[in-house]
């Protein structure tokens, strides 16, 4: 019988072995998509003040109003797509962070197995050592008897 439950404690470790695993790929691909949301706000912030150093080339040697319209404009826009940007950065954080404690959930988890394996196995071993001795002291009462 307790080899039984340690046996099905190992499966249901394993099991639970499997779901970290899953767990940790989970977490990766979040963790992946928070560093290329980044990066993309990087390249907006980037392409941002490349062209407002433009600008203030083109404009220090004086533009028409429609032209600076037509910047306000596209700035406006790009300030609206870093902000977005900062927006999705802010979700996968979050996408992250709930994976994360998924995670630990998960490895908890697997450690109480890892716990119920050890005390099982240890449990399944006094027993052992008791019936071992159980057969001794037979043994040894059994060749007492014998030789009188």
């Amino acid at each position: 019988m307790a080899k039984q439950s340690t046996q099905t404690l190992t499966l249901l470790n394993q099991l639970a072995a499997d779901e970290v695993e899953t767990a940790m790929q989970v977490l990766a691909h979040a963790m992946k998509q928070l560093e290329q949301a980044q990066q993309q706000r990087n390249m907006l912030e980037q392409y941002q003040q490349e062209y407002q150093q433009q600008w203030q080339q083109v404009a220090q040697k004086g533009v028409k109003a429609d032209l600076y319209r037509n910047f306000q404009g596209f700035f406006s826009q790009l300030e609206l797509a870093v902000r977005s940007q900062n927006g999705q950065i802010e979700q996968c954080q979050a996408n992250v962070e709930h994976k994360r404690q998924l995670l630990q959930e998960k490895q908890r988890k697997q450690k109480s197995y890892e716990v119920l394996i050890t005390r099982a196995e240890i449990l399944q071993a006094k027993a052992e050592s008791k019936r071992d001795q159980k057969m001794m002291d037979e043994f040894a009462s059994r060749a007492k008897r014998t030789r009188l």
